[in-house]
């Protein structure tokens, strides 16, 4: 536990539009809500002590030195607890020197630690902008205001719990922490619009892995090639993609009803992509088959393989039952 973050437990539902969540299912060696609560209330002796350093789980702060010269004394005889302690004292080590090289600058600078952050923000921000379009840009720049609520120009675990409770899906603030700490922002609780851009990159990459997802249960149900799946397929694609706990109807109803918004009954993978996340697909999904599919066709050979769970709702001419 290190610094002033509250918050530090794995976060494994991600957001849908409507709703709607996709698990992640992973893994993590990190503390439970109730364990890092503890020991937060340990390290911090109730709230009267302020967090500044690299703090163990019962709360005692790691002191870089002494544990270091205890792990050296202790490792020549192979006790894996004595090589924990070295370990973490090189942590500790790596990031007090890190903090005092900050703090360093700062004095030199007249800036307090917090002036200094935002200028090392504003840098960063400034490369990832330099590298966006106009129109991503604007994007980016609509987005922060949309969670900035109260319009002082930062926004933090309250309000963005709010925002996305607000457009229907229900979000704790601690919850809100949990992502927007391991989204890297450097203080969950005051985002400033330059902190704000330098999540774009690992939001974008993060996105691609769920697309990755959503186009490999789409192709499934899209055997023959046709670019498009029906309402019943991509139900059975949100239910699969949604975990065990799965998706509430009207969250799914809304998701469906958003994707086939012609009642054409033909969803293409961009309609899917667009009903989750209100934009455009970052991947462009390439049909596969469809030469095999049109060859069958022509050469009256061949029967619609298994795994395409949209066959029954197609008429003959394999369009859409309306």
């Amino acid at each position: 536990m290190k610094g002033s973050a509250r918050h530090r437990h794995l976060v494994k539902d991600h957001c849908m539009d409507g709703g709607g969540t996709i698990k992640v299912k992973a893994s993590t060696v990190l503390a439970t809500s109730h364990d890092l609560n503890s020991a937060i209330h340990a390290s911090t002796k109730g709230g009267t002590r302020r967090i500044d350093g690299l703090y163990a789980p019962d709360g005692s702060k790691v002191d870089a030195h002494a544990d270091k010269q205890r792990g050296d004394e202790a490792s020549t005889s192979g006790n894996a607890h004595a090589a924990a302690n070295e370990k973490m004292a090189k942590v500790a080590a790596r990031y007090q020197h890190n903090l005092n090289k900050k703090r360093r600058h700062a004095a030199h600078a007249n800036q307090t630690e917090e002036e200094a952050d935002d200028e090392e923000s504003a840098k960063k921000a400034e490369t990832i902008l330099a590298n966006s379009t106009e129109n991503e840009q604007m994007q980016y720049r609509e987005l922060f205001n949309f969670f900035d609520v109260d319009k002082d120009r930062t926004w933090g675990s309250i309000e963005f719990a709010q925002r996305m409770t607000d457009i229907g899906c229900a979000t704790t603030v601690e919850n809100a922490s949990n992502l927007l700490y391991f989204a890297g922002v450097r203080d969950v609780d005051r985002i400033t619009y330059n902190d704000f851009v330098q999540l774009m990159p690992k939001l974008k990459a993060f996105r691609k892995l769920l697309e990755k997802d959503a186009m490999r249960e789409f192709a499934a149900k899209d055997t023959h090639g046709r670019g498009f799946i029906t309402p019943k397929a991509l139900r059975e694609i949100l239910h699969t993609m949604s975990g065990d706990e799965g998706m509430s109807k009207e969250h799914m109803d809304k998701i469906v009803k958003t994707a086939d918004r012609e009642r054409t009954g033909m969803i293409t993978f961009e309609m899917f992509i667009r009903a989750i996340f209100g934009t455009p697909p970052l991947l462009v999904y390439k049909p596969k088959g469809r030469a095999a599919s049109l060859l069958g066709a022509i050469c009256f050979c061949g029967k619609p393989g298994k795994g395409d769970d949209s066959d029954e709702d197609l008429d003959e001419d394999g369009m859409p039952k309306l």
